[in-house]
């Protein structure tokens, strides 16, 4: 995506013209030519040039195995050194070659097979091989066996039970083996077909990592927390390898996240670091290393862009964004495709009665929520896949915003405003809310208007905001949301609603059941219907009411030409160009 003043937003771009301050001119490393002669000897080749760049980043990744999680910061920093078996295409999202040069599906849909790119090595010197692939699967079937079952239910619903239907041994799993045919080729073997089974392998969780670097990060599992990463990393294929935390940098700024004259710098933590791989296949980056910064506050992120110790930061907030045109710094917006919702705890003594849930669904003003306080171009939602995946109801429940009818509906319900917790995420910026704080204070208050009486719970991202959830049996309400990884709508329906929730403490065999067939029906009709019907038992049991489906974006300095922006976050660092930089050509 070409950065230039068309690619902000264009009515604040006519308005503000002032130059952006204090961007710092970044340096350049370039090789140095051999003194001596020696004419028995080829010259060595340079080294190539790549600018060290720095992203300012809500909050550290819960891990760095990207199988293990469901969080966008994680897979943010896995996308640059692990590589999946198939790529997406930036400008249509459809699967395509990347470790995988080529693959097919037999007719019956259960036996996919791909041929593995050649020559390909992890960054361990581990060759790319059909026995690494099927381990790889291997590994990600038995998930249970190496974080326990008790943990692995405190987390939300990973990635390879949603797509494959449960772990290895589960009756529900659709995964049976992953079959070497030589040494570069493997087939996975289904007992019942996925229909979106290429695409869902684009995603991050089923990123291939070397099984020579496991043993080291298995057995750092468990002893480090979001603060803490252990140093153990899984060794990938990408354009980036993991790095070590720098000392003084170009800025004059130290690991611990301060200047030399002893002011804070970006970054609440150590930064994650990212190496250019100078011997990538494709070619290597024309950036790095590359430094995500970890910096909680959206107004913190933009003062640092303009200090110049940023070269790009995530998320762009409606507070943000006047400043931002004002300094001429470029905003690049993502196509929508997350969704923000309501949780509401079915099993709480009160949120249990459906006249309650009911009532607040029709508390909320969400048109004003998305105007107010998210990007222009926001929407209402009134379910929980995006409009772009061609499945909308025509004719599906909602709950318009009307107060009078939640009165009404609470004093049905017997509610004598009792104190109701509510979980809201804090310090921290998401793609589908950017600014929670704000986003909890209007929904508080269109909620309290009704008769609601709440008990806030902030709790901070990097505390473990999303372990928090299944684990406060008592909250009634909370905030989260889905993002897109891929383009299917079983990806945002049925980790939440296609197994027992304890998100939610809710589970419905009806939805189960068409979610399941959905994934398994090879016509689009067929699907769109099931997943119509899915959706409509939602809404009438109304485990969670989606609020908005999000704009986010980026901010750019004027150090970068070009930054790939993409709906599905599939956003590779080796594909930034920076000023004075040719493009990468990928």
């Amino acid at each position: 995506m070409e950065i230039s003043r068309r690619t902000a937003i264009t009515s604040l771009a006519a308005a503000f013209v002032l130059p952006m301050t204090g961007c710092a001119a970044r340096i350049r490393s370039e090789s140095v030519p051999a003194t001596g002669r020696g004419p028995a000897s080829p010259a060595a080749p340079p080294e190539p040039v790549t600018v060290p760049l720095t992203i300012g980043v809500p909050a550290q990744p819960q891990s760095l195995d990207p199988a293990l999680t469901v969080d966008a910061e994680s897979h943010r920093s896995t996308r640059q050194v692990l590589e999946t078996l198939l790529g997406v295409d930036p400008n249509t999202g459809a699967p395509i070659p990347l470790l995988a040069s080529d693959w097919r599906a037999t007719e019956d849909g259960l036996r996919y097979t791909f041929s593995l790119a050649p020559d390909v090595v992890f960054h361990d010197g581990t060759p790319l091989t059909a026995e690494v692939v099927a381990a790889n699967f291997e590994r990600w079937s038995r998930l249970p066996e190496l974080l326990g079952q008790d943990r692995l239910d405190r987390l939300p619903r990973l990635a390879f039970p949603s797509v494959f239907g449960g772990f290895a041994g589960d009756e529900q799993c659709r995964y049976v083996e992953c079959q070497t045919v030589g040494d570069r080729t493997v087939s996975l073997v289904l007992s019942e077909p996925i229909v979106f089974l290429a695409a869902a392998l684009t995603s991050p969780p089923f990123a291939l990592s070397s099984p020579d670097s496991w043993a080291a990060f298995d057995q750092a599992l468990g002893t480090a927390g979001p603060a803490s990463l252990p140093a153990a990393r899984p060794a990938g294929t990408g354009p980036f390898r993991w790095g070590e935390s720098p000392g003084p940098d170009a800025d004059g700024q130290d690991a611990d996240g301060q200047d030399a004259d002893g002011q804070e710098g970006p970054g609440e933590a150590p930064p994650i670091v990212l190496e250019a791989v100078p011997d990538y296949r494709h070619g290597p980056s024309p950036v790095g290393p590359v430094r995500l910064a970890v910096i909680s506050g959206a107004r913190q992120r933009l003062r640092e862009l303009r200090r110049g110790h940023l070269d790009a930061f995530d998320y762009v907030t409606p507070a943000t964004l006047r400043p931002l045109v004002q300094g001429g710094a470029q905003v690049l917006q993502r196509d929508p495709f997350s969704v923000l919702y309501l949780g509401m705890n079915v099993r709480h003594p009160i949120l249990g009665q459906l006249y309650v849930r009911q009532a607040a669904a029709h508390a909320l003003d969400r048109r004003a929520l998305a105007e107010d306080y998210f990007l222009a171009g926001s929407a209402r939602a009134d379910e929980f896949v995006p409009p772009s995946l061609g499945v909308a109801h025509p004719e599906l429940t909602t709950y318009a915003y009307d107060q009078e009818k939640a009165r009404g509906l609470l004093e049905l319900a017997g509610y004598r405003g009792e104190p109701l917790p509510f979980l809201y995420p804090v310090q921290t910026s998401r793609p589908y809310l950017p600014s929670p704080e704000p986003v909890y204070a209007r929904i508080a208050e269109d909620l309290a208007r009704v008769g609601f009486v709440l008990e806030p719970v902030p709790v901070a991202w990097e505390d473990g905001y999303l372990d928090r959830i299944p684990a406060d049996s008592d909250r009634a309400f909370h905030l989260l949301g889905r993002t897109g990884e891929y383009r299917d709508p079983h990806h945002f329906l049925e980790p939440l609603f296609g197994a027992h929730s304890a998100e939610f403490g809710y589970e419905n065999p009806l939805v189960v059941e068409n979610l399941g067939r959905a994934a398994a029906s090879s016509s689009p009709e067929t699907r769109t219907t099931l997943y119509r019907r899915a959706a409509e038992s939602v809404a009438l049991d109304l485990p969670a009411l989606p609020l908005v489906y999000p704009i986010s974006a980026v901010a750019a300095g004027h150090d970068l030409v070009s930054y790939p922006t993409s709906p599905v976050l599939d956003e590779r660092f080796d594909r930034i160009v920076p000023v004075d930089q040719p493009s990468p050509g990928r």
